[in-house]
This record gives C-alpha cells, sequence and structure tokens, in this order.
C-alpha cells in the first residue's frame, strides 16, 4: 500500500484543512516523517489508521480524541486517504 494523499480537517493539532501529497515523496518505499514533539507527527497515522481501519493508532488514543480542540464548531472532523494498492487507486 503506498499513500497518495491525505486530506485532513478538524483533526488533532489540524484545526482546518490540511493535505499532505505524499505521491510527491517518491516511490522508494521510506519516508521518515519528523519535527518537534507535539508538532502532528502520530496525528497523521492516526488520520491514515482511522481512514483504514476506524481507529486511532495506540491504545492511548480514543476516537474521541481525534477531533481538534482548535476547530471551531462548523468545522467538520474528516479525513480522506488516496492509496495505491497492486495497481488499484483507492479513496476512502
Amino acid at each position: 500500500m503506498r499513500p497518495i494523499k491525505l486530506t485532513i480537517t478538524g483533526f488533532g493539532p489540524y484545526a482546518g484543512e490540511q493535505v499532505l501529497e505524499l505521491d510527491k515523496l517518491g516511490t522508494s518505499g521510506i519516508v521518515l516523517i519528523t519535527g518537534p514533539t507535539g508538532a502532528g507527527k502520530t496525528s497523521i497515522y492516526d488520520a491514515m489508521m482511522y481512514a483504514l481501519y476506524g481507529e486511532p493508532t495506540g491504545e492511548n488514543r480514543s476516537i474521541g480524541m481525534l477531533r481538534s480542540k482548535y476547530a471551531d464548531s462548523n468545522t467538520p472532523t474528516k479525513v480522506e486517504l488516496i492509496f495505491e494498492h497492486k495497481g488499484n487507486v483507492y479513496t476512502i
């Protein structure tokens, strides 16, 4: 599975819509997401896990913790993941 694009809104530390165009990182199979503590790195993985399995990563997080405390009440919490698997492209 190769992630192509991740769009998250009202999720974790991301109050508004954030689009990560992961296909621009290449196809070598190794990607490093780096940044200071609290920057939102784990939230990116949580968003992918939620899109794929309906659950966050790890045992210490619940689904209720995924909503951004920075988003206003009119901003929905949503995740869209576009990925490629065995030559087919899927959007979830």
